[in-house]
């Protein structure tokens, strides 16, 4: 109430046991210093500090209330379960064999569906507020848009014009839209299971990250052209149109409040 936080050894050793308090430190102690701050604000005639916290998660009702207030691993758990399963409806209907894809271009799309797992963790999980931080999840939203460029310089990428006539950019846009298609329900989920009251530029960013891992993921499996111009143009333009988007339209919300 005093706007400070406890700590010390009987403080640390409290928390070890404690889930309740754990949560209301997590995040440089962000859940607790903002229900001291609310109570403080909020007018006590005839109510005490109890009743106008319970007031303030109270108000947390609906679908999204739920998913919020699942512990972190559930959560993590829950953002990776549409993933899964769009990885496993490509897998299932063959559209590019495995022996097509080679050892290159195989190691890069595990290496995407691994970051993809740390991205959301990282977003789910948010980091202290510390500019360090920031700058650090930011640096990590930037590494998931550029990995799956890595898979430009795979052997078996080629820079073939047979494929640059004809329906190039019918072929650049479906699986542009394709992709973004298929990943957007994972950012939606991101957004869902976030805890913040206003959701950080940061995690927008590793959104748009995670919909460019998502995406070139699903698209290595389910297209088989390795044409560097299609791959640059329907591929990998996805991560860098969604983070661009994504932090176009924060800004215009940070200005709004």
């Amino acid at each position: 109430m005093t706007g400070g936080i406890p700590s010390g050894p009987l403080v640390n050793e409290h928390l070890k046991w404690c889930p309740q308090c754990a949560e209301l430190f997590q995040n440089a102690a962000a859940l607790g210093r903002r229900l001291a701050s609310s109570v403080r604000a909020a007018p006590r005639a005839g109510k005490s500090q109890l009743a106008v916290t319970e007031a303030l998660i109270a108000n947390e009702r609906g679908v999204r209330a739920y998913l919020r207030s699942r512990s972190t691993r559930v959560r993590w758990t829950l953002s990776l379960l549409v993933p899964a399963l769009l990885l496993a409806r490509e897998l299932m209907r063959k559209r590019a064999a495995w022996h097509e894809l080679g050892t290159p271009r195989l190691l890069g799309g595990l290496l995407l569906v691994g970051l993809l797992g740390l991205v959301t963790r990282s977003a789910l999980r948010p980091l202290p507020v510390e500019r360090r931080a920031a700058r650090l999840r930011s640096a990590l939203a930037m590494v998931a848009w550029c990995l799956p460029c890595v898979l430009w310089f795979a052997p078996e990428a080629q820079a073939g014009a047979a494929e640059l006539s004809g329906d190039f950019t019918l072929r650049s846009l479906s699986c542009f839209a394709y992709g973004s298609a298929l990943a957007a329900p994972s950012f939606a989920m991101l957004w869902a299971l976030d805890r913040g009251v206003r959701v950080s530029s940061q995690v927008w960013a590793l959104a748009a990250g995670s919909v460019a891992l998502l995406a070139n993921s699903l698209l290595l499996l389910h297209c088989a052209s390795t044409n560097r111009a299609h791959l640059m143009a329907g591929h990998f333009s996805i991560g860098l149109v969604w983070l661009v988007a994504v932090l176009l339209a924060s800004r215009r919300a940070d200005r709004a409040h």
